[in-house]
């Protein structure tokens, strides 16, 4: 089949399970051929049924695209994804950012990501910042596997992956730690999207209100923090107002919000003093 041919049988699969068919159908198409998106118009490369079948059966099974091809988009770099570690998500690139501003003025910092799964917020922070000293703690250890072959992948050598359980330990003093922590909801885990369902679960559910890790983070990390230094979190969908209350129970200053591209409150953040 010609690649045009290609992303419409791939739709018409794909229709069963995705509002999004005819997208994915050209990712799908595109990552077969090894040929970007926006050329697929122009390649004259074939495609053969028994090729592209497997990966759409997956697909059908509702395996997540981004666990089908393997890797996904982050910020400016690609991560490999699979069973077991969270996919990065653009909402998460709002955590980046703020972490990258407030990196602007620092000279050579030490920067500790907690909950790190895939490695895409330390490493990411680590590239646009070569002389910052980025722990990436993780966990799980499916999740830190991906971790370690994302810091090889994105050749980030500042980063150092640390298995470790943030509930239990901690480390030396940080100019700012970063987290996108588990924030899912005990009731909000039960409408999840089968596809979402996928991913490890250990990496969404925050609790019966979502909270846990926001009250473990404040109470046991923000001491860890250098004067001056930040504490900046990735938070749910109305989860602000509580969040805020926990920094600033943890003697937190400067606390403060920032809207990811949907115009929703993404980040909480505060300040040691």
């Amino acid at each position: 089949m010609e690649a045009k041919q290609a992303v419409a049988y791939a739709k018409n699969f794909l229709e069963k399970v995705s509002s999004e068919a005819e997208s994915e159908a050209e990712i799908l198409v595109a990552h077969l051929l090894n040929v970007s998106r926006g050329s697929l118009k122009y390649t004259s490369k074939q495609i053969e049924e028994k090729d592209l079948e497997p990966l759409l059966n997956r697909r059908l099974k509702d395996e997540p695209l981004q666990y089908i091809l393997g890797k996904w988009g982050f910020y400016k770099g690609e991560f490999l994804v699979g069973e077991g570690v969270l996919i990065p998500r653009q909402d998460t690139e709002t955590l980046v950012e703020t972490a990258v501003e407030f990196l602007k003025e620092k000279q050579n910092p030490r920067v500790i990501d907690l909950c790190s799964g895939s490695g895409c917020v330390a490493i990411s922070i680590a590239t646009d910042f070569p002389n910052a000293e980025v722990i990436a703690c993780e966990k799980y250890e499916k999740a830190f596997s991906y971790l370690e072959k994302n810091i090889s992948y994105n050749n980030t050598k500042n980063v150092k992956p640390l298995l470790l359980d943030i509930t239990k330990e901690t480390l030396e003093a940080a100019d700012l730690i970063v987290s996108n922590p588990p924030y899912i909801t005990k009731k909000d885990m039960e409408t999840l999207q089968k596809e979402v369902l996928k991913e490890p679960e250990t990496a969404l559910y925050g609790g019966e209100d979502g909270l846990y890790f926001y009250r473990v983070i404040a109470e046991k990390w923000s001491p860890v923090l250098k004067k001056g230094g930040m504490l900046a979190l990735e938070i749910g969908i109305g989860q602000e107002e509580s969040v805020k209350e926990l920094l600033k129970a943890a003697g937190l200053k400067n606390i403060g919000t920032k809207k990811d591209l949907c115009g929703v409150q993404r980040v909480v953040f505060g300040t040691a003093e």
